[in-house]
């Protein structure tokens, strides 16, 4: 972390909880830690522009099919929600490079935990929107520790 702040002075500094995104526009060093919660991380190299979140279900209609629960709770609606700002800033889907990362399943069996439905909700959700996820490092029985 050091090394990533020293080489960019003007970077600011995030650290997502579970729950939490956000798209940002200027320099910023993105940290987190996941087990069988989801990260995704898109960038628009194009215009400088990067969004990181890190999601702990899958999908918002299997828990609370109504309402307005926090955007980045389900990966789902993350997904939805992170592509609809991206809009605003004028790019388009097929301009972002997109990764997924963590939905490990440390506790319980790989087909069984919610890590692996993370990761299903999130590849299905790029699936329907015609994005392709350019690296994935999911699954497994360890959690990781993210920079963006």
């Amino acid at each position: 972390m050091k090394n990533l702040l020293k080489d960019n002075p003007d970077a600011k500094s995030v650290y997502l909880k579970v729950a939490e995104g956000g798209l940002y526009t200027r320099p910023t060093v993105v940290q987190t830690v996941l087990g069988s919660c989801l990260g995704g991380i898109f960038h628009a190299p194009s215009k400088g522009i990067g969004a990181f979140f890190h999601a702990f279900l899958p999908r918002r209609s299997d828990y609370e099919p109504g309402g307005a629960p926090p955007v980045y709770k389900y990966v789902d609606t993350a997904i939805e929600h992170i592509l609809r700002q991206f809009a605003r800033h004028g790019v388009p889907p097929g301009a972002l490079k997109v990764c997924l990362v963590g939905g490990a399943n440390g506790m319980v069996d790989e087909q069984n935990g919610v890590g692996l439905k993370n990761v299903d909700a999130a590849l299905e959700t790029l699936n329907r929107l015609r994005i392709r996820s350019i690296f994935n490092d999911v699954g497994g029985e360890r959690g990781r520790k993210v920079f963006f």
